[in-house]
């Protein structure tokens, strides 16, 4: 196998995840922006069937980009930009969707390429699998419930189409007098009988109190000329559950594939990263990761116990030597995002997908980053440490950026991705103001983006540094966090004087305990601030 000349041909991570899906952000925005002919006696704003489908491959095609599905969400890109012509008369909407569907179109067929150049490189290596896979009973219930709510949601939508149509039958054509506007979006308004009712209209900003509007009226029920009742997202419902049935179907079609005939193969090195992601290496060069359901229990222990491990992380005790990695055979789809059997002594372990390396799929030495923090350096309980100043400069803009999308999403209200985006801000603002661990008598705290830990001192095995950074390990299981660039040098210092202060001490046993951080509830109240504008 031909490692650089495999990871070579494939098509860089961003053309995807930041090429086309700001592309569809962008043209969302956009086709948004263009703004809608206003709804009219003359000109109503019907309810459009084939459109609601439309909306399937629409919200489709960011979500498949994003988990890896490149050539399925350039279809979905593909299929958009095509109903969109056919279908919207904006022809604003047509070009933003057109463009970005040409892009999908372009990278579908780059990717094809680029596939078929990586399983050449994978090698010539051909086998064939032994014994066909159970199926997935789990996955097949699923499939079948998925189809099943799609089909009564169909069913609703017809319903309540009937029922609307049997009303507008049987109702009058009347003027009704704008009474009352609330809201920015509500409008109420009252018939010639005296009864009122209240509309949410597209565009309930352009009604003026006394303004007369026609409705349709039958008893209680009351509906707009210009904008009929719309029940269609039933169909949206209906079509996303479908259409994802149909995605988990194929994808079994597609694992259940590599036992018909001859596949291509390559024997590679397993290193565990986590007990169900295992990094697959060829002579030392890093290959791609796969995601498991459960262990396969391929390496043995590298420690004894919490406390071998312990004492190896702080320097302590020489790491022991690390076993020779096992190997397993690869077979099938040798490309990312392909469909692989894992082969252990000629039986198949697992079926998985290969998926790219990240900077954070490294292995470590016998698992020690950086070098053990062996001296102390006094300091007085409680002790904060905080992030540098560039961390706060990266808040305060944070900030401002949250405070900017409300504003704009207060002048255009329809550009709802500016109070997503403003979330995100708002969450990632928080962190940044926020210490990265607080030092206490009995206990460190640890500040994630989402959550906080709180390890006694006696569950912290110790620190170890890499440059500005720090690795602290702790629990049962040896997790390791890492810090941020420290603008304190001292700091391993501190926090390993905290934790020998408190080991002279007599404690009770405690366990690691975690809760959801301060920056998720800001994010909360941003929504509901969202809401508010």
């Amino acid at each position: 196998m031909d490692v650089q000349r495999w990871h070579a041909a494939a098509v860089p991570w961003w053309v995807t995840k930041v090429g086309l899906v700001g592309g569809w952000v962008f043209a969302f925005v956009v086709a948004g922006a263009a703004g809608e002919a206003p709804c009219t006696t003359a000109h109503p704003c019907l309810p459009d069937p084939l459109f609601a489908l439309a909306v399937v491959p629409l919200l489709a095609t960011p979500l498949l980009l994003l988990f890896n599905r490149v050539l399925t969400g350039c279809g979905m890109g593909v299929l958009f930009g095509v109903m969109d012509l056919a279908l919207d008369s904006d022809p604003t909407a047509n070009i933003a969707f057109g463009l970005h569907a040409a892009a999908c179109a372009v990278v579908a067929a780059w990717t094809l390429r680029s596939r078929a150049d990586q399983d050449q490189a994978a090698g010539a290596t051909i086998v064939s699998l032994p014994d066909m896979p159970p199926n997935r009973g789990v996955l097949r219930i699923v499939a079948v419930l998925l189809v099943l709510f799609g089909f009564l949601t169909f069913v609703q939508y017809d319903l309540s189409s009937d029922e609307i149509a049997a009303h507008v039958a049987e109702a009058s054509r009347v003027d009704a007098e704008v009474v009352e506007v609330k809201d920015a979006y509500q409008v109420w308004v009252e018939l010639p009988d005296s009864q009122r009712t209240s509309f949410e209209p597209l565009a309930a900003d352009t009604y003026q109190v006394g303004d007369k509007v026609p409705v349709l009226a039958d008893g209680d029920w009351v509906r707009m000329v210009t904008e009929p009742e719309d029940v269609t997202w039933w169909l949206t419902l209906g079509g996303a559950a479908v259409f994802f049935a149909i995605m988990l179907a194929a994808r079994e079609r597609r694992r259940r594939a590599l036992w018909t005939g001859p596949v291509k193969a390559v024997r590679l090195q397993a290193h565990p990263l986590t007990v169900r992601r295992i990094l697959l290496r060829h002579n030392r060069e890093d290959v791609a990761t796969v995601a498991l359901l459960a262990d396969l229990g391929l390496d043995e222990p590298l420690y004894h116990d919490t406390e071998q491990f312990g004492a190896v992380w702080r320097g302590e005790e020489d790491p022991p030597v690390q076993h020779e990695p096992a190997e397993l055979v690869v077979a099938g789809e040798l490309h990312h995002g392909g469909q692989v059997a894992l082969v252990v002594e000629g039986e198949v372990v697992a079926t998985t997908t290969l998926t790219r390396v990240r900077p954070r799929h490294i292995v470590h030495s016998a698992h020690l980053p950086g070098e053990p923090v062996t001296k102390t350096a006094p300091v007085d309980l409680p002790h904060a440490i905080w992030p540098g100043d560039r961390r706060r400069t990266e808040g305060v803009m944070l900030t401002l950026a949250a405070i900017g999308a409300l504003v704009g999403l207060h002048h255009y209200p329809d550009w709802f991705v500016l109070g997503l985006l403003g979330m995100q801000c708002a969450v990632s603002a928080v962190t940044r103001f926020q210490p990265l661990m607080r030092l206490d008598p009995n206990a460190v705290v640890l500040y994630t983006g989402i959550w906080s830990y709180r390890v006694p001192w006696q569950q912290l095995h110790g620190v170890r540094r890499s440059g500005p950074q720090l690795m602290l390990a702790f629990g049962p299981a040896g997790d390791v966090i890492t810090t941020p660039q420290l603008p304190d040098p001292e700091a391993g210092e501190k926090v390993m004087w905290a934790r020998s202060r408190a080991l002279i001490a007599f404690h009770r046993h405690e366990n690691v305990t975690r809760k959801l951080n301060a920056s998720l509830f800001v994010g909360l109240a941003y929504i509901g601030l969202f809401f508010f504008v």
